[in-house]
């Protein structure tokens, strides 16, 4: 009998999850290369022509010896033309990076079942645009699986903890702040549950606004904090470390346990080389380093708040802020989001784990079966219940607006190209958005139609995702006839629509594919 997993694929730590039906709950699998830890290191190894690449700690390790063949944060190059240096001859794509942490996490999560895990569900961060969620899903087919969604991690996270405490779920707004390693993302999240058929409750989880910054998270408290010990390694012995790539692989990987350390105690000894160089670091000293970065977080928590009651009339007053992200432990974080909040934060089981286990939840929910809840109820008695998620029951927003790329005068007398926004930022997944525009020219029998992602009307400031072309017009068209273009968001955030000349109603589908990007 196969199950369904729900993995966490993180910049850097990964896991797999799976729904217990014996206990009614989901279950972070223990992993065999990561010494039989819950979360495995995202970073691979290619050791030489024709070896397979290792996966996890082993990787990481051979990352002091050989540095330039040891693949770390691969996540945060998702969706881009990145490739690695070359490997044997060999350049990797990031999903071909990522496919092999996939199989790592499959494999053990096998082993570890006595099962064949194929159907998955990958989280991605709330602010994925199309690009990224595409190279997501290439990183899963790559790998094997099938991916059955991409699921953003601010919804699993808010999934785990309603599923969890779904007892206390009536009706609240949740703004999950998720510090992972390599990205952030805040986002408002309603969660509610209202009655549904026989003894079963539906939980619906709503998005209603959000932001992020994918190239913001752990691994930059982990570079400040090598920082400091670098100055001061240099001031007490003189020694440069960045001077040697197996130094810093040995002074990243130190400061990233004693980060964790930080956590608990008030200093730490850090181990600066291959030398032994070691130097005395106070949590003030890198709370201090690392101020500007959680100012970035905060920032982006005051918009999403400030949206919250501009746009749904939802004042703070009202949000509880649930904490997800293995970053999200720093003790800066929760005191920054209690002074903010006027009272601490929600840190549900381990932040670190909470993506997955949602993860896990929403690809047993897609079945059809619940998952069996108590819930206490008035009279002081406890009554299970049947939690249920229907078919739109998760809904989310579009990050990003898109536009069309078009002709227009530019206000100096002559003519521009611009972007014109067809669907906006905001927009919720299945919201069907038209424009109409015409062509300029006469005797045109193809209209090419480049998509931008972007509000700005200045394409300079957007970034190019598509091309599709109208083709087969009759020669002789005349300019100005109306071209209508549709799109909105599928659930999956997956862009689709149709272009269409009215006239003769000749079409083209709009389906995102990373392969019709426009070649820059």
């Amino acid at each position: 009998m196969a199950v369904r997993g729900g993995i966490d694929l993180g910049t850097t730590y990964s896991s797999i999850s799976w729904y217990d039906a014996y206990n009614n709950r989901a279950d972070t699998i223990d992993l065999e290369t990561a010494d039989g830890a819950k979360v495995l290191r995202s970073v691979v190894y290619y050791p030489g022509p024709g070896q397979t690449p290792v996966v996890g700690d082993t990787a990481w390790n051979a990352k002091r010896q050989f540095p330039d063949r040891a693949i770390v944060g691969i996540k945060r190059s998702m969706g881009t033309d990145y490739k690695t240096p070359p490997l044997d001859g060999v350049q990797y794509t990031p999903p071909q990076v990522s496919a092999e942490i996939l199989k790592a996490l499959v494999k053990d999560a096998q082993a570890y079942l006595g099962e064949e895990v194929k159907d998955v569900i990958i989280t991605v961060p709330a602010y994925f645009g199309d690009n990224e969620r595409a190279a997501t899903e290439e990183a899963g087919k790559l790998a094997g699986l099938n991916v059955l969604t991409t699921l953003p991690e601010p919804h699993a996270a808010a999934l785990a903890f309603a599923v969890d405490k779904v007892a206390l779920i009536q009706d609240r707004h949740l703004l999950v702040y998720d510090l992972g390693g390599g990205t952030f993302d805040v986002t408002l999240i309603h969660a509610r549950t209202e009655p549904g058929a026989g003894n079963a409750l539906d939980l619906k989880i709503d998005t209603l606004c959000k932001d992020g910054n994918m190239l913001l998270g752990g691994l930059d408290w982990d570079r400040a904090l090598a920082e400091i010990v670098a100055e001061k390694v240099m001031q007490a012995h003189g020694v440069d470390v960045w001077q040697d790539p197996t130094n810093e692989a040995v002074l990243m990987d130190n400061c990233e346990k004693a980060k964790r350390h930080l956590s608990r105690t008030n200093s730490v000894s850090i181990v600066a080389d291959s030398a032994g160089h070691a130097v005395e670091v106070t949590r003030s000293e890198f709370e201090a380093r690392t101020s500007a970065l959680l100012l970035q977080t905060e920032m982006l928590l005051d918009k999403v708040i400030d949206d919250a009651e501009k746009q749904h009339g939802v004042t703070k007053d009202r949000i509880e802020v649930l904490l997800t992200g293995g970053a999200s432990k720093m003790p800066m974080v929760r005191e920054m989001v209690e002074a903010k909040m006027g009272r601490a934060p929600i840190q549900h089981g381990n932040p670190e784990l909470l993506v997955t286990i949602g993860a896990a939840y929403y690809a047993h929910l897609l079945t059809g079966k619940p998952v069996p809840k108590p819930v206490p109820q008035d009279d002081g008695t406890v009554e299970q219940k049947d939690v249920v998620v229907k078919q739109g029951g998760l809904t989310d927003v579009s990050a990003y607006a898109v536009g069309v790329e078009v002709l227009r005068p530019d206000g100096k007398g002559g003519m521009g190209h611009f972007n014109a926004v067809v669907v906006p930022s905001g927009a919720r997944y299945g919201e069907v958005f038209n424009k109409e525009f015409s062509v300029v020219e006469d005797g045109v029998t193809e209209i090419h139609i480049v998509l931008y992602k972007g509000d700005s009307p200045n394409l300079d400031e957007c970034e190019q995702l598509m091309s599709v072309t109208i083709s087969g017009l009759p020669p002789g068209r005349p300019a100005r006839l109306p071209v209508v273009v549709t799109m909105s968001y599928d659930d999956g955030g997956i862009l689709r629509g149709k272009a269409k000349d009215v006239t003769t109603g000749k079409d083209v589908d709009i389906v995102f594919d990373r392969s019709k990007k426009v070649a820059s």
